[in-house]
C-alpha cells in the first residue's frame, strides 16, 4: 500500500483530526506509540517521523492499529463514542462497512425463521417441540453439574386451562459452578427455546441460603415466535403489528394468538433483537429499530409484538410511523393501551427502561402513552387510522382474569379482521393447529368458537364437543 495511496490520504486526516482533538503533540504521539510498540520494532520514532506521517509518508501498517487506539479513534468524530478498533481500518478501505441496522434486523428475522423452521421439522420427527425444551434443559443443566426443578404452568380462564409455560429453576450441585448462562451450551438451548429469566420462585426449597443460589428461568409456549403452514396469505390483512408499552399488556400472548388464528408466523421485536445480542432483555432503542423498519417492510404472513417504555425521539410518528411518516398501507396495527394503574404498577420497569426515579418514570409513561393516542389522531395518520385497533389494558392480579382479557382481545380482533375481509374458512388450518399445539390450541379454538368469533368454527366449540 504506497503512501500516496487513497487509504493513506485517509488515515493522515484522520490522524490529524484526532490529535487535534485529542490535544497531542507529534511528540507526545511519538513517545507512547514507542511504548505501544516496544520490542516488536527495531525503530525509536520521534516527532519529526510523526510529523511526516501527518502530511505525506505513512506509518508501518502494524502501527496503525496502536495510533488509532492512542487517540481513541471512533465513528465519532466529537470523541464522545469508546474506540473503535475497526474505524481506521475501515476508513482506510482496508475492511468493508458494518452492515446497517436495517441489514441486521432482516438477516435476523431470516434467521429466526430458519430456525423455526429446523425445529417444526425436529418437532414431526419427533426429536423436538416446545414441550421438549424443558427436558432438554434439564438433562444439558445436570451433564454440566446443576440441578433442576420444572414446574409446568396450566392456566388460562376459568374453565379453559392451558399449558402456557415451564419454569425451571437451576441451581448448582457442586461447588466452583458459577451461573448457569455462563454455560455455552445452556446459552445457546435459552436461544433456541426462546427462554427467558424468570420472577416466580420457590420449588426448590424455601430457606434463604438455597434461594441465593436459585437461578430461575421460564419457557413460554405461548407468547414465543412460531411458524405455521405459511402457506395462506389473508390479502385484507397480510401482516398484523401488536404494541403496547409494557409487558404486562401481555402483548406476546395476544400477538402469537392472533398468529395462531390466521396460520401466520409470529416473532417479537425482543428476539429479533436477541438474535443480534443474545440478551434476552435487549436495549429498548434496538427494539425500537425493528418495529420502525418492520412498520414499512411488514413481513407478509406475520403478526409481530413490541413494547417499548417511551416513545422514540428521533421518530416523531411512532410508534404508528417510521421516522419520515410512512407505514405499509396494509398493515393493521393493534395497540394495547395501558391504564393508569398498570403503568403505575410498572414503575420499577419503566424507571429501569426510561432512566429515571419510579414516580418520574409512571409520569412520562402517561405522557407517552397520550402522545401517542394524538398522533394516531394526525392528520398523518388519516388513511390508515381505520386499520387501527385500540384495546384498554387493566390491571389484574389474578391469572385467570388476566387470560380472560388476552382472549377478549383477541376476539374483538378477529371481529375486526373479519370486517377488513379476512372471511376464509380457516377450519383447515385450525385442525392442523390443534394436532401440533395439544396442550394449548384447543383450548383457544374452544374458546373463540364459544364466544363467537367469526374465524373460529363452531365445530371447535364445547356445545359440538359435548354433543
Amino acid at each position: 500500500m504506497a503512501s500516496h495511496d487513497a487509504g493513506w490520504d485517509a488515515f493522515r486526516s484522520e490522524l490529524r483530526h484526532w490529535m487535534e482533538l485529542r490535544h497531542f503533540t507529534s511528540r507526545a504521539l511519538a513517545m507512547k506509540l514507542n511504548d505501544a510498540l516496544g520490542a516488536s520494532s527495531d525503530v525509536n520514532l520521534d516527532e519529526h517521523v510523526v510529523k511526516r506521517w501527518r502530511h505525506s509518508t505513512a506509518p508501518p501498517l502494524a502501527a496503525v492499529r496502536h495510533i488509532a487506539a492512542i487517540l481513541e479513534m471512533s465513528d465519532d468524530p466529537t470523541g464522545a463514542a469508546p474506540h473503535d478498533p475497526t474505524f481506521i481500518l475501515r476508513r482506510m478501505g482496508l475492511l468493508d462497512e458494518p452492515a446497517t441496522t436495517g441489514e441486521l434486523v432482516d438477516s435476523s428475522f431470516r434467521l429466526q425463521e430458519l430456525r423455526l423452521r429446523l425445529l417444526d421439522v425436529r418437532a414431526s420427527l419427533g426429536e423436538h417441540s416446545a414441550r421438549s425444551g424443558a427436558g432438554r434443559l434439564v438433562q444439558t443443566a445436570m451433564s454440566h453439574g446443576y440441578a433442576a426443578a420444572v414446574y409446568p404452568v396450566w392456566a388460562g380462564p376459568v374453565g379453559y386451562p392451558m399449558h402456557v409455560s415451564d419454569r425451571i429453576d437451576f441451581r448448582p450441585a457442586r461447588p466452583g459452578l458459577g451461573s448457569i448462562d455462563d454455560v455455552p451450551a445452556m446459552r445457546s438451548l435459552f436461544v433456541e427455546n426462546f427462554a427467558v429469566p424468570g420472577q416466580l420462585r420457590p420449588r426448590f426449597s424455601t430457606h434463604s441460603d438455597d434461594l441465593d443460589a436459585q437461578e430461575h428461568w421460564a419457557i413460554p409456549h405461548i407468547g414465543r415466535p412460531s411458524t405455521r403452514s405459511g402457506h395462506m396469505l389473508h390479502l385484507a390483512v397480510p401482516s398484523i403489528a401488536v404494541s403496547a408499552q409494557t409487558t404486562r399488556a401481555w402483548v406476546d400472548d395476544v400477538a402469537s394468538m392472533l398468529a395462531w388464528v390466521l396460520g401466520y408466523g409470529f416473532v417479537s421485536t425482543r428476539e429479533i433483537a436477541r438474535e443480534l445480542t443474545r440478551n434476552p432483555f435487549a436495549t429498548e432503542a434496538l427494539r425500537n429499530d425493528v418495529h420502525e423498519q418492520f412498520l414499512t417492510q411488514a413481513p407478509a404472513r406475520h403478526v409481530w409484538s413490541h413494547h417499548a417504555a417511551g416513545l422514540p425521539s428521533d421518530n416523531p410518528g411512532a410508534p404508528w410511523t417510521d421516522a419520515s411518516g410512512a407505514v405499509a398501507s396494509s398493515l393493521v396495527h393493534v395497540r394495547l393501551v395501558e391504564t393508569d394503574a398498570v403503568l403505575e404498577h410498572e414503575s420499577d420497569w419503566l424507571a429501569e427502561q426510561l432512566g429515571t426515579t419510579e414516580e418520574e418514570a409512571a409520569v412520562l409513561a402517561k405522557r407517552d402513552r397520550d402522545e401517542a393516542a394524538s398522533r394516531l389522531d394526525s392528520p398523518t395518520m388519516q388513511q390508515g387510522r381505520h386499520r387501527v385497533v385500540t384495546v384498554p389494558v387493566e390491571l389484574l392480579t389474578d391469572a385467570s382474569d388476566r387470560w380472560e382479557q388476552v382472549f377478549q382481545t383477541v376476539l374483538l380482533v378477529t371481529h375486526r379482521l373479519h370486517e377488513l375481509g379476512v372471511k376464509v374458512d380457516l377450519y383447515p388450518i385450525h385442525e392442523r393447529l390443534a394436532r401440533d399445539e395439544p396442550d394449548i390450541a384447543p383450548t383457544i379454538l374452544r374458546w373463540l368458537a364459544d364466544h363467537g368469533s367469526p374465524l373460529v368454527s363452531e365445530a371447535f366449540s364445547s356445545s359440538h364437543h359435548l354433543g
